[in-house]
């Protein structure tokens, strides 16, 4: 089985790093890994909740390179029980298989005879690699060392593992956004209610723009067009850079009045403006 070969100590090796629990058990497919997950059971004992065993879809199936080839190129239809006995299997059809055949390369460059006297070809082998990955949903792996192997069952395991995980939080909605009302976006009515919150805030995503500064522009002018309009209007290239400088921003109790200034003012201009999709807008970043 998976221990005869002599360099399988190096994957057992790999396997019993990982923070699980491993065993090797007779399988319903030779040479074959499964794996199974504890979860908590429903049903619930005066010693508390119970754990039941549930076994995971996936099958990694370990196949001599000498019975890979013999197989694969018997396949000369679609009749996947050629390679892979699934035939009478309970419970096959749910599962995802995958085969992984370690040395092949090495095994050909030893027995060069081997594959001719098979009456295989290339042609034939990428046929029936076709047939199994395509029309069986099989992936075909091939690894050069145990090393690799053990490696490839490590990251399967893994995957696996946080499996659950993964699906929780796609089920959560836009995970990647933080709470908040500036994470909720703003609604905008058919009647167009709701603009002049988004105009304001694309004005705040410039660097150092504080929401007052934003708003004082966004009430000056309350939409991109009304803006562009106003540049048109503008007789002198800096007349249309220093358009925003003097617009007063509304400060709190106690502070000194401030004006939007000629930095802010020049880098939403050449924003509206620029056809340069490498303009650096903010000289001091």
């Amino acid at each position: 089985g998976l221990l005869k070969d002599p360099g399988s100590d190096t994957w057992v090796t790999v396997l019993s790093s990982l923070d699980c629990k491993c065993s090797f058990e007779p399988q319903a497919i030779p040479c074959s890994i499964t794996w199974r997950r504890n979860m908590p059971s429903t049903l619930s004992t005066p010693d508390g909740p119970t754990v039941k065993t549930e076994e995971e879809k996936e099958v990694l199936v370990l196949v001599e390179p000498e019975d890979f080839l013999k197989r694969l190129f018997s396949l000369t239809q679609p009749d996947l029980n050629q390679v892979l006995p699934l035939a009478g299997l309970e419970g096959s059809s749910t599962k995802t298989y995958s085969l992984a055949v370690v040395g092949l390369d090495a095994y050909r460059r030893y027995v060069p005879g081997e594959r001719r006297c098979r009456g295989g070809s290339w042609r034939a082998e990428i046929s029936a690699l076709v047939v199994l990955q395509l029309w069986g949903n099989i992936e075909v792996l091939f690894l050069d060392t145990w090393q690799e192997f053990g490696q490839h069952v490590s990251v399967l395991t893994k995957a696996i593992a946080k499996r659950p995980y993964k699906r929780q939080l796609e089920s959560q909605e836009l995970p990647f956004c933080a709470a908040g009302a500036w994470a909720s976006g703003v609604r905008v009515e058919k009647d167009g209610t709701g603009l002049w919150q988004v105009w304001k805030r694309q004005i705040q995503q410039f660097n150092r723009v504080s929401p007052a500064t934003a708003a004082a522009i966004a009430e000056a002018y309350p939409s991109p067009s009304l803006l562009l309009q106003a540049y048109e209007e503008c007789s002198t290239e800096d007349e249309k850079r220093l358009l925003l400088s003097d617009i007063p921003v509304k400060s709190d109790v106690g502070e000194k009045d401030r004006r939007v200034g000629p930095d802010l003012s020049r880098r939403i201009y050449l924003f509206m403006v620029s056809t340069d999709p490498d303009l650096v807008l903010d000289l001091s970043a």
